[in-house]
């Protein structure tokens, strides 16, 4: 049940002119038609012969004469009793002659050695056969337009130390993302045992299409994303900088997915590309609502907030309906409060607190240097009266986030991670 490639100057020719060609020696011939839109496995397209004898059987039994046309990324299989028999994998047209051996023509597909092995081995064991052959074509080419939607991930934003860069507060989030990927049958011969065979059915229909296939391999891919976004929460990242590691993201995705379905099913799952994976509007109210808590923490920026507060208090008393006087009379007895001295003292504060960070205190041996730039020696500068700089207060473990009841007196190793302190 060999294939004979026929010469270059039949490859050319058209099923019509066939007859011409082959000096009406051929019994039927066998394309695979459009295999366009999504198709990943067909029954051939049989067009009777001159010397045909099955004009009125089954229009997918081949007989010993008959030419298969094999196109650029197809897969011609010869199927019997449900067990491949014979393949091809090299485009050009062939004769089918059941007296020879398999040809199992594989091309440039380095993965049909076990294929090749099968097929070979059945032919050993059964000798020749003697039962009709149906042909059926596997797309080999990508077939793209698989789209995936995650539904709700959950995932830990991390926040940062504005000075250290360290991660030192996390919240969970909830993700949302969606995007398209695309697959290729790389192992025709597992493809058609597990899922290409349930489709010829009683009469050898043999259709598989895209979406036969794709509520089975979207679920799975959601949840390899979900894995890729689980493995993300390693590298204490906020949600906003995921887009900077989507390319590994995308390549954790592929690798998760074409393991699973190679292996299982003969089908390579790759190219995932994700259009949006974004937190939901709850997860970022919850995060702005702390960054701008966090920010008040700095005397400056809570001087100016409140800075900003007297402007507008003094704006609404102005356009006050019962009257400017009555206004700006309340806010006299916000005055009374020394509101305005507040908001002096914190942007002194603050300003003293960027002064330092700007010229920190070094200290070496049994000298220090102030801020002020004066070298000493004592516990209290003699130029400007600023006391000795303390050790860092350890109020959490810089590798894991993990706060300490007493961070004037840290422990020696962090009891959440065992990294040493101090």
């Amino acid at each position: 049940m060999g294939l004979i490639r026929l010469a270059a100057a039949v490859l050319g020719a058209g099923a019509a002119s066939l007859n011409t060609t082959l000096g009406n020696s051929w019994i039927d011939y066998f394309e695979s038609g459009d295999m366009s839109g999504g198709v990943i496995q067909k029954r051939a397209n049989r067009i009777v012969g001159p010397r045909s004898k099955n004009k009125n059987s089954d229009e997918n039994i081949i007989s010993s004469g008959s030419i298969i046309d094999v196109q650029e990324n197809q897969c011609m299989i010869l199927v019997e009793d449900g067990a491949i028999v014979d393949f091809c994998a090299e485009p050009g047209r062939y004769q089918f002659d059941a007296s020879q051996a398999p040809s199992a023509l594989a091309g440039s597909n380095s993965g049909f050695a076990a294929l090749a092995h099968s097929v070979v081995e059945q032919f050993k064991a059964g000798g020749q056969r003697v039962h009709t052959q149906r042909v059926y074509f596997i797309n080999l080419g990508e077939i793209q337009g698989f789209k995936w939607g995650s539904g709700n991930i959950t995932f830990d934003h991390w926040e940062k130390d504005w000075t250290t860069d360290k991660p030192i507060w996390h919240i969970a989030t909830t993700l949302m993302g969606n995007g398209v990927y695309s697959i290729q049958v790389t192992d025709p011969g597992k493809f058609f045992s597990v899922i290409g065979a349930q489709a010829t059915g009683s009469n050898g229909s043999g259709l598989v299409r895209r979406e036969d296939i794709e509520p089975q391999i979207k679920s799975e891919a959601i949840a390899a994303i979900r894995q890729g976004v689980a493995g993300l929460n390693k590298l204490r990242i906020g949600y906003q900088d995921i887009a900077a590691n989507e390319y590994q993201l995308t390549k954790d995705v592929d690798k998760l997915l074409d393991e699973e379905w190679h292996e299982a099913r003969g089908i390579s799952v790759f190219k995932i590309a994700i259009n949006m994976l974004d937190a939901d509007e709850k997860s970022k109210a919850q995060i702005t609502k702390f960054q701008e808590t966090r920010g008040y923490t700095d005397p400056s920026m809570l001087g100016a907030y409140m800075g900003i507060g007297q402007t507008q208090a003094a704006q609404a008393a102005a356009a006050n309906t019962a009257g400017a006087i009555t206004g700006f009379a309340a806010m006299g007895m916000m005055g009374q409060n020394n509101a305005g001295a507040n908001i002096a003292g914190l942007m002194q504060q603050g300003a003293q607190q960027a002064q330092k960070a700007a010229k920190p205190a070094i200290q070496s041996g049994d000298t220090w240097t102030c801020s002020c730039g004066s070298v000493n020696t004592g516990k209290f500068c003699p130029n400007c009266g600023s006391p000795k700089p303390q050790a860092a207060v350890a109020a959490f473990c810089t590798n894991c986030g993990q706060p300490f009841p007493d961070p004037a007196n840290p422990p020696k190793f962090c009891p959440n991670c065992g990294t040493k302190i101090g």
